[in-house]
């Protein structure tokens, strides 16, 4: 039997920063190539632990920063191969990579380092980017085949299987909780001869969907009978959309009281488009209503705003108003001025609804810090923050426990990745314990021989 060597080059002892190679003897293939976030960012600027040169394919597994943000420094160090999604994922790549690309110039200008990469990076990195089907089976090279298996995590997000003589390696990529309001549930994979699996809430669990719902529509409306704003930190690709979805239904249902709603992020508003775009991804009830004319996301009360100048007037909107702001976990974007405008105000309130990577702004607010510093100025905190983890786009211990038991049932080993310590060692002592199969946590830079 063929021997295949695994190397953990991201995402391994983190949250952040997949990127995985699968040397097999006869080619090198990457799945995923992110950012590393939080206190490991400066990693980002460091050379790849391989030769791009080297790397015949690329397989992204979905259109987040922590899987993509790095695709056009890989492609700036050498890689000339080819970069294989799902036709969703590389629709999306391309706003959110020139969208990243500004952001990261300006914290490389600020620290006096090289851009991480420019446009014309992005561009040779989109002209050797195909999209597949969901289930397309695809032959790269040396009797290795790859097919992608809806993840339900974001719009486009797969599961990547690599099959080489009857033996399966899957990425789990980032696997939905089953909760979105607007995508399927994640496709059951079975028969993996070894599993790497996402461990983000590898130690806790989530709450019911019904439940999410309720206690959303609960702080809208102490948020509005306080008078106050309510600010969310929410990434623009997906998080953004669901609460679009369920705001407006909300609204619509009267659930809620009427009031303004301002997505203050030009990207998401591009995602949006491309999610309209793209409703072969839907759930077939979201589908059937935009096929009616629906526009799921459209709404009396809602606003885009795209200029600076239109973000900075928000302010002089009177109060109750609702606000999504990009980034997620506070690192940047246009949400830090709002958290500077509004966090010293007791009135209102700041609503955390996904995951916040060690070291970010978002990070120490839900560990209650009393003040933030915000180019150099210090911010006192008297809004109320809120966290509501029903909204985060990931599986819960259980149900992470669940996927392993079917894919992995009689897996050689699974390997526990994108998570901090704890909960990738809560889900890994789980997994032996309940399924009785070897599971490890990796370190960054492991590496490990496999029967493929």
């Amino acid at each position: 039997m063929r021997e295949s060597t695994l190397y953990f080059y991201g995402a391994a002892g983190m949250v952040t920063g997949s990127n995985f190679l699968l040397d097999t003897g006869g080619i090198k293939i990457v799945v995923d190539c992110g950012l590393m976030q939080g206190m490991g960012e400066d990693k980002n600027w460091e050379s790849f632990a391989y030769n791009p040169a080297d790397v015949s394919h690329l397989i992204v597994t979905h259109a987040h920063l922590d899987h993509i943000g790095r695709i056009p420094r890989l492609v700036k160090l050498g890689f000339k191969g080819k970069i294989i999604s799902t036709t969703g994922t590389m629709s999306l790549a391309g706003p959110i990579l020139l969208d990243a690309m500004e952001i990261l110039g300006s914290s490389a200008e600020k620290h006096g380092r090289e851009a991480l990469f420019d446009e014309h990076d992005i561009n040779a990195a989109m002209q050797m980017w195909t999209g597949i089907g969901y289930q397309e089976k695809v032959e790269l090279a040396d009797d290795v085949s790859l097919q992608l298996f809806d993840a339900g995590h974001i719009l486009g997000s797969a599961i990547a299987q690599l099959t080489r003589e009857g033996r399966n390696i899957v990425f789990s990529g980032d696997l939905g909780g089953g909760n979105s309001p607007l995508l399927p549930a994640t496709h059951e994979v079975t028969g993996a001869s070894y599993l790497v699996i996402e461990a983000t809430y590898g130690d806790k669990t989530r709450p019911e969907d019904a439940e999410r719902r309720e206690q959303l529509e609960n702080i809208i409306e102490e948020s509005a009978r306080r008078g106050g704003t309510l600010l969310i930190p929410a990434f623009s690709t997906e998080r953004t959309q669901d609460l679009m979805y369920e705001i407006r239904t909300l609204m619509v249902e009267k659930r809620i009281p009427s009031m303004p709603v301002f997505v203050d992020s030009p990207l998401a508003l591009k995602i949006t488009h491309t999610f309209n775009s793209h409703p072969e991804y839907f759930t077939p009830a979201i589908r059937e209503r935009i096929e009616g004319g629906e526009d799921i996301f459209a709404f009396p009360e809602l606003h885009f705003v795209e200029s600076m100048e239109a973000s900075r007037k928000i302010k002089e909107t009177g109060e109750p108003k609702i606000i999504l702001a990009g980034s997620g976990m506070s690192s940047g974007g246009r949400v830090l001025a709002h958290e500077r405008e509004y966090l010293p105000d007791p009135k209102s309130t700041l609503l955390i609804v996904g995951y916040q990577a060690a070291g970010t702004m978002g990070r120490r607010l839900i560990e209650g810090a009393k003040s933030i510093e915000y180019h150099k100025e210090k911010i006192p905190v008297r809004a109320k923050v809120e966290t509501l983890y029903g909204y985060s786009a990931h599986r819960g211990s259980e149900s992470l426990l669940e996927f392993a038991n079917k894919a992995a049932e009689e897996a050689d080993e699974v390997f526990i990745v994108h998570a901090e310590p704890a909960p990738a060692l809560f889900l890994s002592q789980r997994i032996r314990d309940y399924l009785g199969v070897k599971a490890t946590v990796p370190e960054l830079g492991e590496k490990a021989v496999l029967k493929f």
